[in-house]
């Protein structure tokens, strides 16, 4: 017997606590109160116990558990030892308690500190946590570094009355050079549980070499793995992919001695470009030399970008063009063609093609000629004081008719697939008979194959220019003309197919309003 009153008798029958109650209406308070001597005592639940004490008759209402009981989490990694004592009980016969946490933290093969069990604060039937495994640690994922790319953002700087329109554009790679590196994945370190199972370790997450394996190589050295290059170039990254393109040098000019250079690669001029000659790469073509290019006939990359440290001086005829960006110190009676635009000093009298022109927003000048882009332009100043006509023009992006193209191709597209198979299979029914065709059928046979590969190209042609067109309307931005220091009188400014000519001076950005309205 745990318990006896007026109201009811507690008992313990066979670990099972009953509730005989004689009298109904016992508080729940003084029933609290009454049994916080009874540790060992655990309720089913609130409603039982209330059930039993306003209800005449026999209750189970709990269990009377053992003095020490272990809690193993599913995970293995923890154990907590409940011990059911007032801290009078335990005071008294704590050794008698830790002797039975013992025997069952041993029978259930539970590692564990005693000097931490017997240091452990004692509260009763809180749990005492008395062995935490250890969780296993990851490696350390494989790291990878690679050389630094040269930052083209051209800088003007002043050396006294002398601008130099500084870019570190080409970076010159010799063969076997480091050009990056990885350090491989690590091993982690196993953990274990309150068993001493060990647990198994991952590896750290491995990270890809991404290069150009024409021109680059792997090496194991120290324990890492080195990029080299294969052969000396030209350090260049296309769509994320590091590689060494083929490069060449002119130590002096492009000239009579040399003759007009075609190269496929990139072309590093020390000197200058004579007037009438000209450099066409498919890579970056840099042309160092300070006093710039005069009269030359043309300079063009086809798939990279051109650099002009000491300018053009073009006499109306040089073309200058690149398929990503063109850097000059300053733009002479030139054309110039290229995704982005970027002159130092001034641009006068030339024709600028782009979809982003910058003219030195700080003192960069734009006299004459014709400035086009397709979103933006900036400058510090536009015409001059004598108001030159100065023709400053952003297209802009008209998404709905893009996407209306974009609708027809695609439906070319769509008939140009389905025209192509009916080709290949037509072609592949007579080639199964071919040694029953006439002579005329054979020519047909072989016309059949030529339209095929014109198809083909025909698709490929339209599927890039589906993704060009769908890339422009994504990344477009609203067309906007920026002058920071002063646009004089005489300036044609043209946003979309608005336009004006200012007749006073001013500054600003210049854009179409919420109505459509040039903001002029």
């Amino acid at each position: 017997m745990l318990v006896e009153n007026e109201n009811f008798i507690l008992l313990e029958e066979n670990n099972k606590v009953i509730m005989k109650t004689v009298k109904p209406g016992f508080p729940i308070k003084s029933f609290d109160a009454m049994t916080a001597d009874l540790p060992r005592l655990k309720l089913h639940s609130f409603n039982e116990l209330m059930k039993a004490l306003q209800t005449e008759g026999e209750h189970e209402i709990g269990i009377f558990s053992a003095p020490c009981e272990v809690y193993i989490s599913p995970s293995k990694m923890k154990a907590e030892l409940y011990i059911h004592a007032t801290k009078e009980d335990f005071a008294v016969n704590k050794d008698t308690y830790f002797e039975q946490a013992i025997e069952l933290l041993e029978s259930k093969g539970v590692l564990y500190s005693k000097e931490l069990l017997y240091n452990m604060p004692f509260v009763p039937s809180n749990p005492m946590p008395v062995a935490i495994g250890q969780e296993p640690v990851k490696g350390q994922d494989a790291r990878v570094l690679y050389i630094e790319m040269p930052d083209r953002k051209p800088t003007l700087q002043e050396d006294g009355s002398v601008d130099h329109y500084e870019l570190n554009f080409v970076t010159s790679i010799a063969k076997d050079e480091w050009l990056g590196e990885k350090i491989p994945a690590q091993e982690g370190t196993p953990g274990f549980d309150i068993f001493g199972d060990v647990i198994a370790a991952k590896k750290g997450e491995d990270v890809k070499l991404v290069y150009d394996r024409k021109s680059i190589g792997e090496f194991q050295e120290d324990g890492k793995i080195v990029l080299r290059a294969l052969h000396g170039g030209a350090l260049e990254q296309t769509n994320g992919v590091l590689g060494v393109g083929k490069q060449l040098i002119i130590p002096e000019d492009v000239g009579t001695k040399t003759g007009s250079i075609t190269f496929d690669g990139a072309v590093r001029v020390y000197g200058t470009v004579q007037a009438g000659f000209s450099v066409n790469a498919t890579g970056d073509i840099s042309i160092e030399g300070k006093e710039g290019i005069t009269n030359a006939k043309e300079i063009r990359s086809e798939e990279g970008d051109v650099y002009i440290k000491g300018g053009v001086f073009g006499a109306g005829e040089t073309v200058i063009e690149a398929k990503n960006a063109v850097f000059v110190k300053h733009a002479n009676n030139a054309k110039i063609y290229g995704k982005q635009v970027n002159i130092g000093l001034y641009s006068l009298g030339s024709e600028i093609y782009a979809d982003y022109i910058s003219i030195d927003r700080h003192k960069g000048k734009v006299i004459g000629g014709i400035t086009e882009a397709r979103f933006s332009i900036e400058c510090a100043f536009a015409g001059n004081s004598h108001e030159r006509l100065t023709k400053l023009t952003v297209k802009g992006v008209n998404k709905e008719a893009e996407l209306e193209e974009i609708q027809r191709l695609a439906e070319q597209l769509k008939t140009e697939h389905e025209e192509l198979k009916k080709i290949e299979l037509t072609l592949k029914k007579m080639e199964a008979i071919k040694n029953n065709l006439t002579l005329d059928q054979l020519k047909m046979l072989d016309k059949m194959s030529t339209t095929i590969l014109v198809k083909q190209q025909q698709i490929m042609s339209l599927d890039q220019t589906i993704k060009t067109k769908l890339e422009l309307v994504q990344t477009a931005t609203p067309p906007k003309i920026e002058v920071t220091r002063e646009a004089y009188p005489g300036v044609n400014l043209q946003i979309g197919k608005l336009s004006t000519i200012l007749n006073r001076e001013t500054k600003g950005v210049f854009e179409l309003t919420g109505e459509g309205v040039l903001n002029v």
